[in-house]
């Protein structure tokens, strides 16, 4: 169950503890909105996917045309992935928004919704999400 819910609302329930949103609030954006002071303010995610053994290609190339589609959003600082050298099935994105409304309209985008549908069946349970905020 957890994965159709996962296909149907991108990001939506990754998160163990997401506070429990407003029935058209995405939880991710709900977990940001708590853990930032000012949802003007800009900050980063980390946000980390452990790949199952043997995708990690079809891993890669699924994250291709988001990575160049995120950058060009007007509230995007910075959108990288990252793969560990020493866990070569572990991979890091680094997201940088300009405040909340960034992410939710990053959210609402198609290729978002595309590359989660993709990559969460690659996936060894559910990827974990840090949020960072960005000093001053």
């Amino acid at each position: 169950m957890f994965r159709a819910l996962l296909l149907t609302a991108p990001l939506a329930l990754l998160v163990v503890a997401t506070p429990t949103p407003a029935a058209d609030e995405n939880p991710v954006v709900a977990l940001i909105k708590s853990k930032v002071k000012d949802e003007k303010k800009p900050f980063a995610l980390l946000v980390t996917f452990k790949v199952k053994a043997g995708n990690e290609k079809k891993f890669e190339e699924a994250f291709a045309p988001a990575l160049v589609a995120t950058r060009k959003e007007p509230g995007c600082v910075a959108y990288y992935l990252n793969r560990d050298p020493d866990e070569p099935t572990t991979y890091v994105m680094y997201e940088h928004f300009k405040g909340i409304a960034a992410l939710e309209a990053h959210m609402k985008e198609k290729h978002t919704g595309t590359l989660l549908g993709t990559v969460i069946p690659m996936c060894e349970g559910e990827p974990k999400i840090k949020v960072l905020a960005v000093p001053e």
